[in-house]
């Protein structure tokens, strides 16, 4: 039987799977649904069905080498070797059959053994800055942008096409300002102490995750959003658009910032016309095969090494910038004091990332900006005390007012009562 995307989308496990992952991005649903459907073609079965299966089996503690579900995995492990899917490409599309049974607490799930016959490319190809200027002086702007924010940043090449123009502003305003893309664009082109913190929790992850930004990224990115017509300046648009002549005709007329998203496989092949069309460089052998020699992963590995080694990184906080590592180090970032001291550490380390520009940074604007917010505590709390001062004298003023007119009542009361006296003992003496 032939199952379709459709099929995989209608089926009732496959929709109560959704309503147990609530927050999943859009684009990890569509990953689930190719691979749901190249599993379910290659075994004949409907995720309902491998659901099913599975479960009657554990609960018949079947032994794992006697479940269909090895098999199944195995098989499918196969048949992506001979598609020629990748190690990373292979453990992914099993890891996601495993999750989606999982989420019904169908567990265990077989351990699928994956051949990993990589050899590792030699240190003498790793890249240098004067690699990284080349590309971008052979690059249209968009990419410019994309190589320098990838080298000063650690993202992956998903992860940075992943950012909003919405994320630009937040990344260089400060704690509770409410920027406009205009203004935003002018602090970046002006301040030359910026550093800005990207946070992709909402867009990669619910885990904590985020990295800084220099002078010279936050600068490249208000260059190229600036040089766009006003109506692409919205929050929702993507940082990095494709030129819309590039669009298929039925949504030239009529582009969503989605259909405008460049993905990671244009750039990966904007990248290999680099080798291919241009000769911009060579092409190496890594492992008997032919690869690119400047890749957008490298530009990655590239700011790991300037971090590690020129700036003095420990390799835990060097992955944590780089969203590899949580559990210990994470803990300590979710301080402040600790996200300041980590924002001071990458503002030394600039200098070390540098592309294009000499990068001179104030070194202790991060004790500034926690001299700031000190001081911003101590006001607040100053207004509050001097307000609930203000509050105390008023009361007390008001029982005092409140307190001399119940007096002054009192006193006229015994000034009405000593003339009655007097005015009786008057008419009594003239009496007589």
């Amino acid at each position: 039987m032939k199952i379709t995307l459709e099929d995989i989308e209608n089926d009732p496990t496959f929709k109560r799977f959704l309503k147990k992952k609530p927050g999943l991005h859009p684009d990890t649903i569509t990953n689930y649904l190719y691979t749901l459907k190249s599993f379910c073609n290659l075994t004949d079965k409907s995720p309902t069905e491998i659901h099913d299966t599975h479960r009657e089996q554990l609960r018949n503690r079947l032994p794992e080498f006697d479940m269909w579900l090895t098999d199944a995995l195995d098989d499918f492990v196969t048949d992506m070797i001979e598609n020629k899917y990748t190690y990373d490409g292979i453990r992914g599309r099993v890891g996601r059959i495993k999750s989606f049974l999982h989420a019904f607490k169908l567990r265990p799930t077989p351990e699928i053994e994956i051949s990993k016959k990589r050899i590792l490319e030699d240190v003498k190809y790793f890249l240098n800055v004067e690699d990284i200027r080349k590309a971008i002086k052979h690059s249209l702007p968009v990419y410019q942008t994309i190589f320098i924010t990838q080298a000063q940043t650690g993202l992956s090449i998903s992860d940075v096409l992943l950012l909003d123009v919405g994320d630009f502003v937040g990344a260089v305003s400060k704690k509770d300002e409410e920027l406009t893309t205009k203004q935003a664009i002018y602090r970046a082109k002006t301040d030359n102490n910026l550093i800005g913190c990207f946070d992709l929790r909402r867009k990669k992850t619910t885990a904590e995750f985020y990295t800084f930004a220099g002078p010279e990224v936050l600068r490249s990115m208000a260059d190229l959003i600036n040089s766009r017509d006003e109506e692409y300046l919205k929050p929702d648009y993507p940082i990095f658009i494709k030129l819309t002549a590039h669009l298929p005709k039925n949504l030239r007329d009529n582009p969503t910032p989605e259909n405008l998203r460049i993905t990671p496989n244009v750039a990966k092949n904007y990248v290999h016309r680099m080798h291919k069309m241009k000769n911009i460089f060579p092409q190496i052998m890594v492992d008997a095969k032919p690869r690119n020699y400047f890749r957008t992963h490298k530009l990655r590995k590239w700011f790991s090494n300037q971090l590690r080694f020129k700036a003095g990184f420990n390799a835990e906080d060097t992955k944590y910038l780089m969203g590899q590592t949580t559990g210990d180090v994470l803990e300590r970032y979710l301080d402040s004091n600790n996200y300041n001291a980590l924002k001071g550490n990458y503002r030394k380390a600039l200098p070390y990332l540098a592309i294009n520009e000499e990068v001179v940074m104030d070194e202790n604007l991060e004790a500034i900006e926690k001299l700031g917010l000190e001081n911003e505590k101590l006001k607040e709390q100053y207004l509050k005390d001097s307000k609930a001062k203000d509050d105390v004298i008023k009361n007390l003023e008001a029982k005092n007012d409140e307190d001399m007119a119940k007096m002054k009542k009192k006193m006229e009361s015994m000034n009405k009562i000593l003339i009655n006296v007097v005015e009786k003992q008057l008419n009594n003496e003239r009496k007589r």
